[in-house]
């Protein structure tokens, strides 16, 4: 089974929707994936914003719960293929883990959409939240469909 990680920077916001989306997506497919999501800067004493288990339930996802996840070593080595929210993120996770780097993409350049960041929302109105949803739901769908043609 592929496993796929989603890494923004808290784990709470950007990487939770991208992580718990694909998750539902594949399962309605029976695609042997797994998802998974982490924080280069994620801490347990964050607040996870309601809105994103408000835009979670309505795509399907049923009693929503999530504990920021830290990207360590062993779990970015774990990951066969890492998405990262930000052309920072991607970065980072390259200097911080090197052997990560080679499998680490930015979500919308994995999804062939070019290389734009997927701004924080953290802070923000839920409004924001919702832009921000609709451009991680559109690039999660079309990663789906190229891991799709590698897991086939």
């Amino acid at each position: 089974m592929k496993k796929i990680l989603f890494v923004c920077t808290g784990n709470t916001c950007r990487s939770v929707l991208a992580h718990y989306y694909a998750a539902t997506l594949a399962t309605a497919e029976k695609l042997p994936l797994e998802f998974g999501s982490a924080g280069l800067m994620a801490g347990k004493d964050i607040p996870q914003p309601r809105i994103v288990a408000d835009l979670l339930k309505k795509e399907g996802v049923k009693d929503f719960k999530h504990t920021p996840v830290e990207l360590t070593a062993e779990i970015a080595a774990q990951a066969d293929l890492i998405l990262a929210m930000t052309a920072d993120h991607k970065a980072r996770i390259a200097r911080l883990h090197p052997p990560a780097a080679a499998k680490t993409f930015t979500l919308v350049e994995y999804a062939g959409f070019g290389g734009d960041d997927i701004a924080d929302p953290y802070g923000r109105n839920d409004l924001f939240y919702f832009e921000i949803f609709k451009l991680i739901k559109t690039a999660v769908k079309a990663a789906l469909e190229k891991l799709k043609k590698e897991v086939k």
